[in-house]
Parts: C-alpha cells; sequence; structure tokens
C-alpha cells in the first residue's frame, strides 16, 4: 500500500516536499489556503528568487541551538539544491555568491514546481483550510486524520509546511503556529530575523525604485556593529535589499 503523506501549505518548501514524496512513491496531497500554491515565490529575490547560496556555514545563523542550522543543511546543501532545480530544468547563475535562475524570473521556478506536481500526480486542494490534525491508531502504526473545511483526509504522515507569519498577502499568515502547539509543539513567539530599514525624510519617495551595488554599515555611538556588501534597494520608506537584510540580524549586545 502507497504511503499517505498530507502536506499543509503549497510554497516552496510544501511544493519540494510534495516532489520528493511522489517521487518515491507516496500519495501525496496537498492543503493550500490561498487559491493558488507558490504565491510567495514570485515575491523572494525581488522577483528574481533567490535559490540558494553558496556559503552557508554555521556563522552565517543564529539559533537557541547552534548546531539544528548545519544538520539541516546537511540534510540538503547547497549541491543538492542545485542538482534538484537543474533537474527541473532550471539554469542557476551565480551572483555574489547568490544564487538566482539565469532567466532572473521567480515566475520560472513557480512554473517548473507546479509543473513537476501536477507530472507526478500530486493532489492539491486550494483555498482549503486545516481545521485540526488528529493522530489516530491504525494498521498498527501511528497514522492522521487532518480536518479540513472540504472534507476530512487520512494520513500516514504530515508535513506541517505553512510558513511564518511574515507575508499574510501570500499565505503565511501564522496559522500554523497554532497546527503546531495543538500537536503539542512548543511554539517560540516568532519575531522578524531579516527586516529592511525604515529611515526619516521625505528625500527616499523620489528615489524610490533605484537598485545599485553598494557597501552598507551600521554604525552605533560611533561603532561599528555590522558591515555587507551587495545590491542595495531604495525604497519609499528607506533602504532594503541582501546587504540590509544582513546588517538588520546585528545583535547590539554582543
Amino acid at each position: 500500500m502507497r504511503k499517505r503523506i498530507v502536506i499543509i501549505g503549497g510554497g516552496a518548501s510544501g511544493l519540494t516536499a510534495a516532489i520528493g514524496g511522489a517521487r518515491n512513491g507516496a500519495h501525496v496531497t496537498i492543503v493550500e489556503h490561498m487559491d493558488r500554491v507558490g504565491k510567495k515565490i514570485l515575491s523572494t529575490g525581488n522577483g528574481r528568487c533567490n535559490l540558494t547560496n553558496l556559503r552557508m556555514e554555521a556563522d552565517c545563523y543564529r539559533c537557541g541551538r547552534k548546531e539544528f542550522p548545519m544538520e539541516v543543511i546537511r540534510g540538503f546543501g547547497v549541491d543538492e539544491t542545485l542538482a534538484f532545480f537543474k533537474g527541473l530544468g532550471i539554469e542557476p547563475k551565480d551572483r555574489n555568491g547568490y544564487i538566482y535562475p539565469n532567466s532572473d524570473q521567480a515566475s520560472a521556478v513557480l512554473d517548473v514546481l507546479r509543473s513537476e506536481v501536477e507530472r507526478l500526480g500530486v493532489a492539491v486542494l486550494l483555498s482549503c483550510r486545516v481545521e485540526k490534525i488528529e493522530p489516530a491508531a491504525g494498521g498498527g502504526h501511528v497514522c492522521y486524520k487532518v480536518y479540513t473545511d472540504q472534507g476530512i483526509l487520512d494520513a500516514d504522515a504530515v508535513i506541517l509546511a505553512a510558513g511564518s507569519k511574515a507575508a499574510p498577502s501570500t499565505g503565511s499568515d501564522g496559522s500554523g503556529y497554532e497546527l503546531a502547539g495543538r500537536l503539542g509543539h512548543r511554539v517560540i513567539k516568532p519575531l522578524p530575523a531579516l527586516v529592511q530599514l525604515r529611515c526619516q525624510g521625505n528625500l527616499y519617495r523620489q528615489m524610490a525604485g533605484i537598485r545599485t551595488e553598494a557597501g552598507v554599515k551600521l554604525m552605533a555611538a560611533g561603532e561599528l556593529l555590522a558591515r555587507d556588501r551587495g545590491e542595495l534597494q531604495l525604497t519609499d520608506y528607506g533602504l532594503s535589499g541582501i546587504p540590509v537584510f544582513q546588517v538588520s540580524q546585528c545583535d547590539p549586545n554582543k
């Protein structure tokens, strides 16, 4: 009997998990509460989709359990990521260590993910909300019942890929945290890890949309707290882009 996997969330991780499960012979169902899968993919990398980074080492991450990030990365690292997307037809491009599709189009990435999901026969339920998940004994092993507003799904395994609460308009509204909590997981209050920098004055509105290669420094009381270099994006509220996100994670108490 084929293993039944229900994946909650049809974003980048959900679609990738669905492809992996289906390639290994499982019957996979994606439950997505938006009207289409992969909406947030279209906005990643300023619409170009930053697929991965060449440098992924322990000092790149901040975590309460320092070894955890590298445990995850060793399971599916840069080489595996590049091979996965190449296998789907995406030719990667290296831009200062950041990897994008050669087309610079996030839509191309979403297209190949959706095409592979369809080719593999993955079931996709759209505009479908999960109400609760309950473990249930069945056939000598623990399985799950996933209650949705479109019916009940039986599963041998459930993958919770609902995202965070960073972008409600694209589906990441935090609803996954409640589901995880009901299953017994301890949920730490989510806080933004990388943010843009809001600046005072009206000057930025006149320059909104400009992108340029630049160095960014974060100073406090004459002390250099962080620095990075990359594509800087000027917006109507201030500064954005990868180097800004990088310095925004600086901990001033260290």
